[in-house]
């Protein structure tokens, strides 16, 4: 045989080699699961495989610490033999001698057409259901490992495959599993704001487990840990940032849980309440005490009011209040002014009204020369008649109706010529023959009066 003749045997050798050692590799893994005390889950072993699978045989371990294997069900790849009928046979044992532990073993059809999982990787084969001690403490784990010595007889590791009229064992590659524990979720998370002006909210919510820790996130990210296992938090955002949305999160035993439900608070500036309106100010001219109303809506809208007189704060007032009485000085001209502020303390623009205070006067001294005689009529006539002016419109209304007219001179000759009306002779009121304020509140008023 020649050297080359020779080479190219021993390289179809190794090829042939090759391919059959490669049609033999199968793998078993066992899922790595979490679960929460008190709960179950279910651990899903798959099968990698080159060749068909007839059928196989396990025995899955577990150290009993706080896990109970509860059920041994056929996984997705098994199930959907013959057409999904699921395998001809399968055998369980959920407490299998040797354990804890359990064994489970298939074959997939006992009539023609045989059926086999086919070649492929993560064919679920088994689902191994446990549940887990309340008591479990978030942190802790168990292996989930692959056994031959559990059950009696002992059932092993296996995967059956047939090769040509052959039906042989596969012994596969088998890799652990585990099982750890979750910490439990803060739940009930709730939030409002509790503050305002300085733009503070408060968070509460219920805790799952007793924590070593919690987290707390705003718009995801982490903005405090707060040590143990407290059940509230405030957030001093200090400004008005808009919408913040929050979660928290417990820690136990170096175990982060999942975050909680959602809660957002929405951070704004707090408005102001405007300028007050609606006013009304009457004065009571001998008191000089002023009366001053405002709108009662406004009112209640703010948080405080201030009352100045001429630019002097006089009063400050609790919201709600929606009038107030002032004493002004004498005869003159007055600026009462009203600013209220939100609950933050921030006032807005002002409101107000001006109110006078007639002048000292004598009714009847139209002329404003100290005595009432002819003169006086004259003047009024002069004033109504003639064009004339008359700065004291008060002293001309000799009968106080509230107006100047052709009554008030013939009421005023009558008192100066003692003139009887009705059997008696008529007298001014007051202020009559002296200098005083007007006792009735009316339209008419005094600039000025040179005699007082």
């Amino acid at each position: 045989m020649s050297n080359w003749r020779q080479i190219s045997l021993v390289l179809a050798m190794t090829m042939l080699m090759s391919s059959f050692a490669f049609s033999q590799v199968h793998t078993v893994t066992a899922s790595n699961e979490t679960v929460l005390p008190g709960a179950s889950v279910t651990a899903i072993v798959t099968l990698d495989n080159d060749e068909g699978a007839r059928g196989f045989s396990m025995g899955l371990a577990h150290p009993g610490t706080f896990l109970t294997l509860t059920a041994i069900d056929a996984g997705t790849a098994t199930a959907n033999a013959n057409a999904g009928a699921g395998p001809d046979f399968e055998f369980k044992d959920l407490a299998a001698a040797g354990g804890p532990g359990g064994t489970y073993g298939v074959i997939l059809s006992f009539g023609s057409p045989l059926d086999e999982i086919p070649v492929g990787a993560n064919n679920a084969i088994a689902d191994f259901t446990y549940s887990c001690n309340p008591a479990a403490v978030p942190g802790t784990s168990e292996v989930l490992n692959f056994s031959d010595s559990l059950g009696s007889p002992v059932v092993t590791t296996i995967i059956s495959v047939v090769v040509g009229s052959n039906s042989i064992s596969r012994i596969p590659t088998k890799v652990s599993g585990s099982v750890s524990v979750a910490t439990p979720a803060p739940s009930g998370l709730s939030c409002v704001i509790t503050d305002p002006c300085a733009q503070v909210g408060n968070l509460t919510w219920v805790n799952g487990d007793t924590y070593d820790s919690v987290e707390v996130y705003a718009n995801g990210v982490l903005i405090d840990t707060a040590v143990g296992s407290p059940t509230t938090y405030f957030h001093i955002v200090g400004a008005p940032v808009g919408v913040v949305s929050y979660d928290v999160l417990g820690i136990r035993n170096g175990t982060s849980s999942a975050l909680s439900n959602v809660c957002a608070l929405d951070y704004q500036t707090v408005p102001t309440i405007g300028a007050p309106f609606g006013f009304v100010c009457s004065v009571d001219q001998p008191t000089g005490d002023t009366t001053v109303n405002w709108d009662p809506g406004w009112a209640a809208s703010a948080s405080s009011i201030e009352v100045s007189l001429d630019g002097l704060l006089v009063a400050t007032l609790s919201g709600g209040i929606s009038s107030i009485i002032i004493t002004i000085g004498g005869p003159g001209s007055y600026s009462i002014t009203v600013i209220g502020s939100n609950q933050c303390g921030v006032f807005d623009s002002v409101g107000g009204c001006t109110v006078t205070r007639d002048n000292f006067f004598i009714r009847n001294d139209m002329n404003q020369d100290g005595t009432e005689n002819i003169a006086d009529p004259v003047q009024g006539l002069n004033y109504l008649f003639g064009g004339g002016t008359m700065d004291c419109l008060d002293a001309a209304d000799v009968n106080d109706d509230g107006a100047v007219d052709l009554g008030d001179i013939v009421y005023g000759l009558n008192v100066i010529f003692g003139i009887p009306i009705g059997g008696s002779v008529p007298t001014v009121p007051a202020p009559a023959g002296a200098c005083g304020p007007d006792p009735t509140a009316d339209a008419v008023g005094c600039i000025s009066f040179t005699g007082c």
